[in-house]
């Protein structure tokens, strides 16, 4: 699976949290935190495509390296590659690379399918939880 992405203004370091002084000081960069959901969307586009009705595919784990920075214009190209299945759980080699041929990150996503109601359910118990 593959994607391109035209970075916007409006998701560089500053805008990550604003309230939060380490990112407000931040250089006007696309955000490490907008790139990890960006490597992420081809996974679960794929998992999607796949899923039963009932379930729906959630991100596990995310190990990537921000190697290079990209900045508002700048058009990256996402691919992720299944590299492995196990059960309902999927990991996915992922790159981003920007038009000028510049590796901005590579690494791994783990995503799984679910049970929609269950993770649902879930939510609600934690929800009230927080009630009590």
């Amino acid at each position: 699976m593959s994607l391109f992405y035209v970075v916007p203004d409006d998701q560089l370091v500053p805008d990550l949290h604003p309230h939060l002084g380490a990112f407000r000081r931040g250089e006007h960069v696309f955000a490490t935190g907008y790139l990890i959901g960006l490597l992420e969307a081809p996974c679960l586009t794929y998992l999607w495509r796949r899923a039963r009705a009932g379930q729906t595919p959630v991100g596990t784990r995310v190990e990537v390296a921000h190697r290079a920075p990209a900045i508002p214009g700048d058009r990256l190209h996402v691919t992720a590659r299944r590299t492995s299945t196990t059960g309902n759980r999927s990991v996915f080699a992922v790159t981003a690379v920007d038009q000028h041929g510049v590796l901005v990150a590579d690494g791994h996503v783990t995503a799984r399918l679910v049970d929609t109601a269950a993770f649902r359910a879930r939510l609600r118990q934690r929800a009230i939880g927080r009630a009590a």
